[in-house]
């Protein structure tokens, strides 16, 4: 089953490119379910569509995509810029969609959600009233930090948990209100020898319009989890050691579905959402790296070289190789733990 997850995702990354491609005008050599040998073949008018043994990735393979010198009718290269960004881009959005898509279907088998509105406050909190927070307010930015969904209030009052004073944005009565250096600490007693901020959220029906802002604003909260957690990385708050490849992330993906079906559908969601955001990155090798030189040719209003090109992304996919041998050894590493 999660070997599955992960594949299928891949699979809809590479559809996605071959649904642009074939809507381009460019040729689709091949597509590829799964990877390593075939099973199962078939051509269907320029296309063979193949079945693989491992049940772990697919691929779109494009007429001309690595620049030859003497492209065909239906080739990549030939293909205007505009075309060619909307396939480079087309698998990103394609796993965004199946991430939305995935989350609203989760919200199918809800009638409630935790709105991030305050519905009552605990006993002992000693900030309510007009200077303070009110029963009702809609809670949209803690210290800057937007709030789209309940979670997001926890994450934002974490952020700012040092100093113990926060800028909290609220819509009141219609209004936007900002209260300024309101302190507040988690010493309230919440119950059951739990200790927090004292703010207890409305639980409110779910209906069409509310099913979408929740699938779209976790969606939305998906991509700035991974988008910091690069931003760490990058800044050396994280090492590089703590990363998941493929093997660690088949197995959270197994243990979560033998425990819980839906939370394994929320991550693999949250996998489908990661992918996207990963292959944006401009790293050659990457659908990011490969629209970054697509940029680079329209200023220069002229194409690269093809073998520059290919030398650009074949260093980019050893790099990326390299770090993926890596971190497969430190999830093989993690597991004999």
């Amino acid at each position: 089953m999660a070997l599955l997850g992960f594949g299928l995702l891949v699979v809809m990354h590479e559809l996605g490119h071959m649904i642009a491609a074939k809507r381009s005008g460019i040729r689709v050599r091949e597509f590829w379910v799964g990877m390593g040998p075939k099973l199962l073949s078939h051509r269907w008018g320029e296309t063979e569509y193949c079945l693989c043994l491992l049940p772990i990735g697919g691929a779109c393979v494009l007429e001309g995509e690595n620049g030859e010198e003497n492209p065909q009718p239906g080739s990549f290269v030939l293909a205007s810029r505009p075309r060619r960004f909307l396939v480079l881009v087309a698998g990103v959005a394609m796993n965004l969609l199946v991430g939305f898509a995935i989350l609203f279907a989760l919200t199918l088998g809800q009638e409630q959600w935790i709105a991030p509105r305050i519905a009552s406050f605990y006993d002992g909190f000693t900030h309510e009233g007009e200077n303070g927070l009110m029963i009702g307010d809609r809670i949209l930015s803690i210290d800057g930090y937007t709030v789209l969904l309940s979670s997001d209030v926890s994450r934002g009052l974490a952020r700012g948990a040092d100093d113990g004073t926060f800028d909290i944005t609220v819509r009141r009565n219609g209004e936007t209100v900002t209260i300024k250096d309101l302190e507040m600490r988690a010493d309230v007693n919440l119950g059951d020898g739990r200790m927090g901020y004292g703010l207890s959220l409305s639980v409110e029906p779910l209906n069409l319009s509310t099913r979408l802002y929740f699938a779209g604003a976790t969606a939305v909260s998906d991509v700035r989890m991974v988008w910091n957690s690069l931003v760490d990385l990058v800044t050396g708050q994280i090492g590089v050691d703590m990363l998941s490849g493929p093997v660690g992330v088949t197995s959270v993906l197994a243990d979560t579905a033998a425990s819980s079906m839906p939370a394994f559908w929320e991550l693999v969601a949250f996998i489908s959402i990661n992918l996207a955001v990963m292959n944006l990155l401009p790293i050659p090798g990457l659908d990011g790296g490969r629209i970054l030189l697509l940029l680079v040719e329209a200023i220069r209003r002229k194409p690269l070289d093809p073998k520059f090109e290919n030398y650009i992304n074949a260093l980019g996919l050893c790099a990326l190789f390299a770090l993926m041998i890596y971190i497969t050894g430190n999830d093989f590493f993690r597991m004999l733990q």
